[in-house]
């Protein structure tokens, strides 16, 4: 391993890209997302945009070839910080008939697809996916490889949690994943921290990441890729440099890292009204961004796509291919609010349990929301995911939509030049280290005025933001509901006050959301 630079070194680094950013700037053109603001740019059109749809509009284009979802929605206790659809230590019975659900979507779509699914890539994410037991997993498997055409490099992902290794039958859940063809395997740490952990309840230590590390290289799994998450409560600089050469110097090749991201839904929204001060603020954020990039760098990783960081030329396949090639590897998730995008719609299944139980039982394939994208719409998506992939190639780019990238969205892009955000060539548009941080705002600029007018309207809509449904899945940082109205100037922010005398890191409404909603 080339030495890894000392804490003072990454934080020395990482100062100086913080102080290239016009972050008043670039807060302004709308791109810079505070804490409260930022999310990542999951989807596109977001659901605060899609209406009803049909199954028959879903699926009228499908390509045939498909990354595929499985969503396993059971945990063993909730993190404070997780939006995605769950239940807790549901009865064996709940698991049973969520089970006989999924299994049913599986073949009706598979009907619906003529038969014709071929598997580019499979994701079994949550939840917990490793929270089913063997004869669970040997169940959905047996029922996979009868509906999807898997090849032998087919990428397959599984996600783990460390805290399996405290069941007596935790080396037989591994085994029988393997034994499915799982090849890459992914798992959230957040942080080594236990303090940190603790307040996230994630139910397990530094321990058992040790200790899982340790099971999977013993049975021959040494795909991995480990989420960490920064932004934490009690997270500091010095904890979080802890973190990450601590997982260096345990081997790992992989990571996914994301900032934290506040939902009304989630616990820890309600743990920073509280307690505001345990949190880093927007500018040790930043910093934990650039000390993170700067660490990895200096050992031989490269970035790609945006939030995935490898020593190996490809991260994942699925990641790759979801960015840059959905129009022709589609996305097809099986499962309780998994997302898809099919020919040019994107949509979502139910996103409550029983409701999409009852719907499959019901012989009909569990589509909800959607939105079938126009080509002004699919050029818009394009650019904002392609960006957060290997950038835009103008070739393909013209020679599908007949038309350069630039021309078709020169005011966008003379804002990123503006800011220096991207690197042009004749053949590609790239975000380069401050637009890579910057990507999901970048995004932002890139939606249409349709579409922000249909997420302004679902806001005006939403009565209590911590329980709906559409709220909560909306996983995109376009038209966010204004963040609670906190509103503090503490003496540790005093390095972030700037000439006018107001705190620049302040939770603030963006400047496409609605404010004071969440009052």
């Amino acid at each position: 391993m080339t030495q890894i630079p000392t804490f003072q070194e990454a934080l020395d680094v990482a100062r100086a890209e913080v102080s290239k950013l016009d972050l008043q700037g670039l807060a302004k053109a709308g791109i810079y997302q505070r804490p409260f603001e930022y999310y990542l740019m999951g989807t596109y059109p977001p659901i605060k945009a899609m209406y009803p749809v049909g199954v028959e509009e879903v699926f009228s284009n499908a390509t045939g070839n498909y990354n595929i979802y499985v969503h396993l929605p059971f945990c063993e206790q909730f993190c404070s910080f997780c939006h995605f659809t769950k239940e807790i230590n549901p009865k064996a019975e709940r698991v049973t008939s969520y089970l006989d659900a999924l299994l049913t979507e599986i073949d009706l779509s598979h009907r619906k697809l003529d038969g014709r699914i071929k598997a580019h890539t499979v994701y079994f994410g949550g939840g917990t996916p490793s929270y089913l037991r063997p004869h669970e997993l040997e169940r959905l498997f047996t029922k996979l490889r009868s509906r999807l055409q898997i090849a032998e490099q087919t990428e397959i992902s599984f996600e783990l949690h460390p805290g399996v290794i405290r069941h007596h039958d935790y080396e037989d859940r591994i085994k029988t994943i393997k034994e499915f063809g799982n090849n890459r395997w992914v798992f959230g740490v957040q942080s080594m921290d236990n303090a940190v952990l603790k307040k996230l309840n994630r139910g397990h230590t530094d321990k058992e990441v040790y200790g899982l590390l340790e099971i999977l290289r013993r049975n021959g799994c040494d795909n991995l890729s480990l989420d960490l998450i920064y932004g934490l409560p009690y997270q500091t600089l010095e904890n979080w440099y802890a973190t990450i050469i601590s997982l260096l110097r345990a081997g790992v090749e992989k990571f996914n890292i994301f900032p934290l991201m506040f939902k009304a839904s989630d616990p820890i929204t309600l743990h920073y009204q509280k307690e505001p001060q345990i949190f880093p603020d927007g500018r040790t954020r930043l910093l934990m961004h650039f000390m993170m990039e700067s660490i990895l760098e200096s050992q031989g990783f490269g970035r790609g796509p945006v939030l995935y960081y490898s020593k190996h030329q490809v991260h994942s396949s699925q990641q790759e291919s979801k960015f840059e090639k959905i129009a022709d590897i589609n996305l097809l998730p099986f499962g309780v609010s998994g997302f898809g995008y099919i020919g040019h719609t994107q949509y979502f299944n139910i996103c409550d349990l029983t409701s999409y139980m009852r719907t499959t039982q019901s012989g009909r394939i569990p589509v909800w929301l959607g939105h079938t994208l126009s080509v002004e719409e699919q050029m818009r998506r394009t650019v904002m995911f392609s960006l957060r992939a290997n950038g835009v190639s103008r070739v393909e780019f013209k020679n599908r939509f007949g038309i350069d990238p630039a021309d078709k969205f020169h005011g966008q892009f003379a804002t990123l030049r503006r800011f220096n955000l991207i690197d042009e060539t004749a053949e590609h548009i790239r975000l380069n280290k401050e637009g890579g941080l910057l990507a999901d705002g970048i995004g932002t600029l890139f939606a249409s005025d349709e579409i922000r007018g249909r997420i302004l309207e679902t806001n005006t809509r939403i009565e209590n933001p911590r329980r709906d449904l559409i709220e909560k899945h909306d996983f995109s940082p376009i038209g966010r509901l204004s963040s609670p109205p906190v509103k503090i100037t503490p003496k540790w922010a005093s390095e972030e006050t700037g000439k006018n005398g107001k705190n620049w890191l302040e939770p603030v409404a963006a400047p496409n959301s609605i404010e004071g909603v969440l009052g």
